[in-house]
């Protein structure tokens, strides 16, 4: 029954027919049976990029109408990339407060990323390009994720205790 398609009239006839039906309860030997089923099966290639395609874009659950975060556009942007390697290499892929080498490393900027683009009033990516204080590489070091995690400027830390946020919310 691959590729045969079923005219309107079949489909209205298995429609009347099923209306009002109660489905039995599945049992557990039935659920196992379908899972069990369905193992091992591979779409193909084809069937792989229609799915894909189909969730593209605005069709995607996750589209929030094409609008991209700056501070992610910055972070994606070559000029970040570039910044964030020159910092590991002058600190020899090395934590600084621990001195563990290698792992999973951040760059850290120093002066923290958001006072940079409110100081500097960053509204664009071409603001951002601009802005020397942002690719200062004498601001930046490198940290594991576990001594990022505990500096005063990681996630939204610093930007809560600089704007007076930690005292409203005591």
């Amino acid at each position: 029954m691959i590729g045969h398609k079923t005219s309107e009239e079949t489909k209205k006839k298995i429609s009347k027919t099923l209306t009002g039906r109660k489905r039995p309860p599945l049992t557990k030997e039935w659920k196992e049976n379908i899972s069990k089923g369905g193992l091992g099966r591979k779409a193909s290639l084809e069937t792989r990029k229609r799915i894909s395609l189909a969730k593209r874009g605005s069709k995607n659950h996750f589209w929030k109408g094409g609008i991209t975060p700056l501070r992610i556009t910055i972070k994606q942007s070559y000029k970040y990339r570039q910044w964030r390697s020159d910092v590991f290499t002058r600190d020899g892929f090395t934590c600084q407060i621990c001195r563990r080498k290698g792992g999973r490393l951040n760059a850290d900027h120093i002066r923290s990323f958001s006072l940079i683009m409110a100081d500097n009033k960053i509204k664009t990516l071409n603001d951002a390009l601009r802005c020397e204080e942002m690719w200062n590489i004498n601001n930046g070091r490198t940290l594991c994720e576990d001594c990022h995690r505990k500096t005063d400027n990681f996630g939204n830390k610093g930007r809560i205790r600089k704007s007076g946020w930690i005292k409203r919310l005591q």
